[in-house]
C-alpha cells in the first residue's frame, strides 16, 4: 500500500509540473516555442518523429518446454525521434510492448532505446526498460523479478523496405522473435 501512496504523490507532482509548464507556455509564447524542441501546437510529436507499430505472433525458444505457450502475440507501439540521441544513434525510441509471455501470462514492457542505421535498409536497436507480467511459479524465469517488475535490455536487428520492416528480436539467452512492423512518417 505504501508503494501506491508514493506513486500517487509522484503522479500529483508530475501533473502539477505539466500544468505549470502549460501555464508558462500561455504566458510567454516566445519562450515556449524555444523550449518545445521541434514541437508545434498541432501535435505532441516533434518534427521528424515517426510512429512504429509491430507484431510478432510467436516466440521461438532455444530450449523448448511443454510449459511454453504456442502463441505469444506481441504488439508493440514505438515513437522514434531524431532528438535526444546518445552513443551516435540515429534515433531515440520510446515504446510499449503488450504480449503473452512464454507461459501464457499477459505481460508488458515499457522502454527507452536507441536505433542505428547500419545501411539504408538495415538497422540495429537496443532498448532498456521494465518488464511486468511473470507471476506465480514463473516469477523466477526472469532475473531480478522480486516485485513482479524486472529490468530488461533487448537488442534487435531489422531490415526495412520503404515503411515495412522485419525485425529479429533477441530475448536474453532464452528466446527469439521475428516481428513485422510498419513506420508511419
Amino acid at each position: 500500500m505504501k508503494l501506491w501512496k508514493q506513486l500517487a504523490a509522484v503522479t500529483v507532482t508530475v501533473v502539477s509540473a505539466v500544468g505549470a509548464a502549460q501555464s508558462f507556455a500561455q504566458i510567454s509564447p516566445t519562450l515556449a516555442d524555444a523550449v518545445t524542441d521541434g514541437r508545434n501546437a498541432n501535435t505532441w510529436l516533434r518534427d521528424g518523429d515517426e510512429v512504429f507499430i509491430q507484431y510478432a505472433p510467436k516466440t521461438l525458444h532455444f530450449s523448448p518446454s511443454p510449459d511454453h505457450a504456442k502463441w505469444t502475440h506481441m504488439v508493440n507501439a514505438e515513437i522514434r525521434s531524431k532528438y535526444d540521441r546518445v552513443w551516435g544513434a540515429d534515433q531515440t525510441l520510446f515504446g510499449l510492448a503488450l504480449f503473452d509471455n512464454s507461459f501464457g501470462q499477459f505481460s508488458q514492457y515499457v522502454y527507452w532505446g536507441q536505433k542505428w542505421d547500419l545501411h539504408p535498409n538495415i538497422y540495429a536497436k537496443v532498448t532498456a526498460g521494465l518488464l511486468h507480467g511473470y507471476r506465480g511459479k514463473y516469477r523466477d524465469k526472469i532475473p531480478f523479478n522480486r516485485a513482479e517488475i524486472a529490468p530488461a535490455i533487448i537488442p534487435s536487428l531489422g531490415v526495412r523496405y520503404g515503411n515495412v520492416s522485419i525485425e529479429g528480436i533477441l530475448l536474453g539467452g532464452a528466446a527469439f522473435q521475428l516481428a513485422v512492423g510498419y513506420t508511419f512518417r
